[in-house]
């Protein structure tokens, strides 16, 4: 299992580090329940000194290890900072280039909030995409106008370097990181824990270099937004090829190449996370649903939809339903 470093800084936002470890213990706990060989996760909370951390709300952390003793780790937290980071960067001139050096050893950086101006300041984001809390958005284009700065989206990914806009899209991150290391019924388990009701998928709102959306065949790029804009009516693989102009094999190796999936696996993801929409935001039946999305098979549908949500899509329904609406 990876090793996890935490990063602490006076004045961060507890709940940038904090919830991003309560999700990675409640993975871990999963994956232990499981009954399946792993090594126990392993996260530490670093700092420049071992002194107590006073955080923005005024609660104190202390770290496990100084970052000097941390020379190698695979995932590395950073937390947003409260207000004006210029004055924390001036004094975190040895963090910033840890940092730097940790990722050039191949760690990944998940960075929260205006804590992506620690991970700017290293140059590690020139020429790359970032996001950052919408206040500091100007500030922070002026101070790095060789960082691609996403306005639109509350994640940004590339080269390894993870940000989140704000507190409530790391855990949005955080669902993702989670499949990464681990898998995807493990994240959905730990979703379901952490208020997926009220939030957007991963999917909607991140920007990223190596995205299934994101990268140089053109001609797939063009059949997956074929695929978004179709996913509702009834298709096949040859329909697909046909799109991207292609035999049926060259379309099938070259679509898993680029997404890392086959396009029937790519074309259900699309059609769950849609119904998964109409179930949060309609009073729409489950059979309307289910045709509304593509599935031409009420039990297909939801065969198909607890195999990646773990629920069926009543289930589904009734826990959005229940937690949005309970006084």
């Amino acid at each position: 299992m990876p090793q996890v470093t935490v990063v602490a800084i006076e004045h961060m936002l507890g709940t940038s580090v904090s919830l991003p470890m309560e999700m990675l213990h409640a993975a871990d706990s999963y994956r232990h329940l499981s009954r399946t060989p792993h090594t126990e996760l392993a996260i530490n909370v670093a700092a420049v000194t071992t002194s107590a951390i006073e955080m923005a709300g005024g609660l104190r952390i202390l770290p496990d290890t100084t970052i000097d003793q941390v020379a190698r780790c695979d995932l590395v937290l950073v937390p947003a900072l409260w207000r004006n980071p210029v004055p924390i960067l001036r004094a975190n001139e040895v963090l910033i280039q840890w940092l730097k050096t940790l990722h050039k050893k191949g760690a990944v950086l998940c960075v929260a909030g205006t804590g992506v101006c620690l991970v700017a300041e290293s140059g590690l984001l020139d020429n790359q995409p970032a996001t950052t809390h919408w206040y500091y958005f100007d500030r922070f284009e002026n101070r790095y106008p060789r960082v691609h700065l996403q306005r639109d989206h509350f994640i940004t990914e590339a080269n390894r370097i993870y940000c989140a806009g704000s507190v409530n899209s790391v855990a949005d991150l955080m669902v993702h990181i989670i499949e990464m290391l681990y898998d995807r019924d493990i994240a959905s388990r730990v979703e379901q824990q952490f208020s997926r009701e009220i939030r957007k998928s991963y999917d909607q709102i991140y920007y990223s270099f190596s995205d299934a959306r994101n990268h140089p065949d053109e001609a797939i790029i063009r059949v997956q937004q074929w695929l978004q804009d179709n996913h509702h009516k009834v298709l096949n693989s040859a329909q697909m090829a046909a799109q991207a102009d292609m035999s049926l094999r060259t379309f099938n190796r070259r679509f898993r190449a680029a997404t890392g999936l086959s396009a029937h696996q790519y074309l259900l993801r699309l059609r769950i996370e849609a119904a998964k929409e109409l179930l949060r935001q309609t009073d729409l039946g489950i059979h309307a649903i289910s045709e509304a999305c593509g599935f031409n098979d009420d039990a297909y549908f939801a065969r198909s939809f607890k195999r990646q949500e773990r629920m069926t899509p009543s289930d589904f329904r009734r826990s959005v339903r229940s937690k949005l609406f309970s006084l």
